[in-house]
């Protein structure tokens, strides 16, 4: 799931919380039996089920401070199984999250059709308040005993020479941008899990890559609710450059956003994003709703949305897990509840590794395979429903993407 930047008015800085986190930053230990790289829902989710199973030193570095913005606000029903195994299910409960019907679309037809929730057994998908969701996951990592170095960003990697094939992790304060006088910290570790997002910053430094076979990109606009009402409904509308998406979240606020090529997010950022506001304002479906609502302190936020696949995800002493294995085109809708999941199975892996056990379930490779195949054709099917505008740069992309799967079935 991608990062979003970071605005000052979200990072605490006068915060007790804080002040504590920094200072633990500074008591790092020079050895722990697994790093996790990567403060998300897939690396705090390896973090607490790692201690569960074992008693194995953990550490996360994450590269945020404590409350910044990420992306990734809504989660499918399946997700309360996936907290219910870390341990959170009755906090998640009790935050305040929202439940969400359903979907009501504007997608292959000029009106909108809808997609409700109401006949799933686990029960509607949720609209979260991602700060307190994320929090949830570090209170409980902690719980666990594991320690969080937030603000750190993970630089280098290099093997020992020891049979032990310990990894050698060189890291450093995100406040630190001086190249010339940049104070880092190494750290041993047996084992290490990615997590640090579709770039797999770990990874890379193995000369592993990602296969990319579509890359989009996305304008995220998050607003405060002033006055007026919204419907409960995630609502998608497919436009001849891409498809919006728009949505309520808990604490009074809406979510927009534009998924398009890249050369249309040049254009619609331009003027202070006010491309973007007409050309979401003028959509039939969306557009009224929201002229229905009054809304006021506007944040913008553009990143990228790849599709793709590391071409390793695991070796004998390292892992790679959520967007960092596999990244998706958000109309999947999957981020959180596949990072959630590669977590508990890294997990597995882990307590395989320190436990000198065979594991009895099929290789996480082979699951990140079988997963990237399903997505691929659940994609295919999604983006063959809208047939208005094939003669338009996104949608002809969309199509010979299609093909090809449908191809190789």
């Amino acid at each position: 799931m991608p990062t979003l930047p970071r605005r000052k008015e979200d990072v605490p800085t006068n915060d007790v919380y804080w002040h504590k986190a920094q200072a633990e930053n500074k008591m790092l230990n020079k050895t722990y039996d697994v790093v996790v790289l990567g403060g998300g829902p897939a690396g705090l989710a390896a973090a607490i089920a790692i201690r569960c199973k074992t008693q194995a030193s953990v550490l996360v570095v994450e590269r945020q401070a404590p409350g910044e913005e990420r992306l990734g606000e809504s989660c499918p029903p399946e997700t309360i199984l996936l907290l219910k195994k870390l341990g959170v299910a009755k906090r998640f409960y009790q935050a305040g999250h929202e439940t969400c019907p359903g979907y009501a679309s504007v997608w292959g037809r000029a009106d909108a059709g809808y997609n409700d929730f109401i006949v799933n057994p686990l029960g509607p998908s949720w609209r979260l308040n991602r700060k307190i969701f994320d929090q949830m996951l570090v209170d409980r990592a902690i719980e666990c005993g594991a320690q969080v170095s937030w603000s750190t960003r993970f630089l280098d990697a290099f093997q020992g020479n020891d049979k032990a094939l310990t990894h050698h992790l060189i890291l450093t304060a995100v406040e630190d941008q001086s190249p010339h006088d940049k104070k880092t910290i190494e750290v041993q570790t047996s084992f290490v899990v990615d997590a640090t997002g579709f770039k797999a910053h770990f990874a890379r430094t193995l000369n592993i890559r990602k296969e990319m076979d579509d890359q989009l990109f996305a304008i995220v606009r998050f607003a405060d609710v002033a006055a007026g009402e919204g419907v409960k409904q995630i609502q998608l509308e497919a436009v001849p450059e891409g498809w919006f998406y728009h949505a309520q979240i808990p604490g009074g606020r809406v979510v927009s956003m534009i998924a398009t090529e890249k050369p249309s997010i040049y254009q619609l950022k331009r003027d202070q994003f006010r491309p973007f506001e007409k050309a979401i304002e003028k959509t039939s479906f969306i557009g009224p709703n929201i002229r229905k609502l009054s809304l006021k302190e506007h944040s913008y936020h553009t990143c990228p949305i790849h599709s793709g696949y590391l071409r390793k995800v695991e070796d004998q002493n390292w892992i790679a897990i959520g967007d960092a294995a596999l990244s998706f085109d958000p109309i999947a809708a999957q981020g959180i509840y596949k990072g959630l999941s590669h977590g508990l199975l890294a997990a597995d892996k882990v307590a395989a590794s320190f436990n000198k056990e065979e594991t009895r379930f099929p290789s996480f490779t082979d699951q990140i395979d079988r997963q990237y195949e399903v997505y691929q054709r659940n994609r295919a099917h999604v983006y063959s429903l809208e047939r208005r505008w094939l003669n338009s740069d996104f949608w002809s992309a969309r199509n010979d993407r299609i093909n090809a799967v449908v191809g190789e079935a």
